[in-house]
């Protein structure tokens, strides 16, 4: 079983504000930075109640519209947050208005981590393979296994030789051997209808590398045309499994033991830490509080 991680409100509650924080002045700084929708939304509504400078609620919108040619955003997203007397702020709700769904505050939670991860690397896109080890790593309920394509042709037979054992609804079966029935010996792997190449993909790594799933997790294997993708690509590709129309990961599947614990003020003796004006601002910039992130 994955070792279960808890986190303290307040270390998160820092934690965030400060990464925050650091998007608002990258984004000053720097006209090609690119987070994504959610943290955008975030950040727009921290700049918000900067902008009024009063405790209160606040709003905050983003999408991706850029990163396609067709400049319809795949994700567009709403924040509400309340930002209180002390400025550390309680997220209310983010609804993912492009698929018409609210994001669960669990997702948003890996979404924010995710994202200051990704950071860490220069630019836009990232390698196939540090995105897998980077979610594996830090959601411990998913294990992404990698397709290798130079197998893509021995997947491909092997599939057909086997297709009564696929796994496939049965209001799906027919279409999906239609699309495969379409496939001839000269289509080009990058070619092939998505959901058919997941399942031949599919289908070969748990018979050839069993070895690679592990149990009690939700295993998922990758199927990667290219060896670079834009961070926000990568990122909804995740939330999208998390929380997706088609998603059971939170009722059926895996218990999620992150951030359950999160409930403010239940210990009596809980005490916030105090930050002196002369002490060095918790978000990061070098200044003192007062000359920085003090209301």
């Amino acid at each position: 079983m994955p070792k279960e991680v808890i986190y303290d409100i307040e270390e998160f509650e820092l934690s965030l504000r400060a990464y925050l924080n650091y998007v608002s002045r990258k984004l000053k700084k720097d006209e090609n930075y690119n987070p994504h929708p959610i943290i955008m939304s975030l950040a727009n509504a921290i700049e918000g109640s900067k902008s009024k400078g009063d405790p209160g609620v606040y709003a905050g919108l983003s999408g991706d519209s850029e990163l396609y040619p067709d400049g319809e955003a795949r994700k567009l997203i709403a924040s509400l947050i309340e930002v209180h007397k002390d400025m550390t702020i309680t997220i209310i709700k983010i609804d993912d208005l492009s698929n018409k769904r609210p994001i669960p505050i669990k997702v948003v939670s890996y979404a924010i981590l995710l994202s200051i991860q990704l950071d860490r690397f220069l630019g836009d896109d990232i390698n196939v393979d540090d995105f897998i080890e980077l979610v594996n790593k830090s959601i411990p309920q998913i294990n992404i296994i990698k397709f290798n394509n130079d197998e893509w042709k021995e997947a491909r037979d092997y599939l057909a030789e086997n297709m009564h054992n696929i796994h496939v609804h049965n209001e799906l079966r027919s279409e999906f051997e239609s699309e495969f029935g379409s496939i001839r010996e000269s289509t080009l792997w990058e070619e092939y209808p998505s959901n058919v190449r997941m399942t031949i993909a599919t289908t070969w790594m748990r018979e050839k590398y069993a070895n690679l799933f592990k149990e009690d997790v939700i295993n998922i294997v990758n199927v990667h045309i290219c060896d670079r993708y834009p961070k926000i690509k990568m990122l909804n590709s995740v939330l999208d499994f998390l929380y997706g129309q088609s998603s059971s990961f939170f009722d059926d599947i895996v218990k999620w033991p992150l951030f359950e614990d999160l409930n403010k003020f239940t210990d009596p003796s809980y005490k916030r830490i105090k930050i002196g004006r002369n002490d060095p601002c918790y978000c990061g910039s070098g200044k003192k509080y007062k000359k920085c992130c003090l209301p």
